[in-house]
């Protein structure tokens, strides 16, 4: 029988074909069944003659079947060390650096349980950390339930409505946004735990 095989550098078989091509350029004999999902074992070999045959040597198959299992398990290897790179970066980034990286967290859902410290996306694109532990409930929305989240960041509301500070955690630092009473304020000092009615000092009010 007359196949034609297509060879890499090294002299691997790596298409073979019934009739000539331009990938299937080299003409060899076979006998035997021919098994597709058996290529890595194939090679050509020249008799006396120098006519090229195509044969199977189960050794070659074995090699290049543990190097297939090999490069599998090292991508499969990668895999996981690329995820665990990214899961250290996302736990031990400071938390404005974790709104940089908003899109990469997971989004809050109800039923899941929380541990202090996570950061979560939620609502239209708000972003926030989790309090205490917990398991989260429909009712207990990040942004209704300052007890157990403190909001990071809302993109979509550049103002977002005072919310008064309930402890170290969640007070406004200089540069920190919010509307109060219907006007825009910016924080000037860092650690303020009062609005900008009770502590007009430690706010600048916004040009209209």
């Amino acid at each position: 029988m007359k196949l034609f095989v297509s060879l890499d550098a090294d002299g691997k078989v790596t298409a073979v074909c019934t009739r000539t091509s331009t990938d299937t350029p080299t003409e060899a004999e076979f006998e035997g069944p021919f098994y597709p999902d058996q290529l890595d074992g194939y090679k050509l070999q020249a008799d006396e003659t120098g006519t090229n045959w195509l044969v199977f040597d189960i050794a070659q198959y074995r090699k290049a079947q543990e190097q297939k299992a090999a490069e599998d398990a090292r991508q499969a290897a990668e895999t996981v060390r690329d995820s665990l790179t990214k899961e250290a970066v996302l736990l031990t980034a400071t938390d404005e650096q974790a709104v940089e990286m908003a899109p990469l967290y997971p989004l809050w859902q109800a039923g899941e349980t929380y541990k202090a410290g996570r950061r979560l996306r939620f609502g239209d694109g708000g972003f926030c950390k989790v309090l205490q532990d917990h398991t989260s409930q429909a009712d207990w929305l990040p942004d209704k339930t300052p007890s157990l989240y403190v909001v990071l960041a809302d993109p979509a509301k550049e103002w977002p409505e005072f919310r008064q500070p309930t402890g170290a955690h969640d007070v406004y630092m200089a540069g920190d946004k919010t509307t109060y009473k219907g006007d825009h304020y910016t924080c000037k000092a860092d650690n303020t735990a009062h609005s900008p009615e009770e502590l007009p000092d430690a706010w600048e009010k916004a040009a209209e």
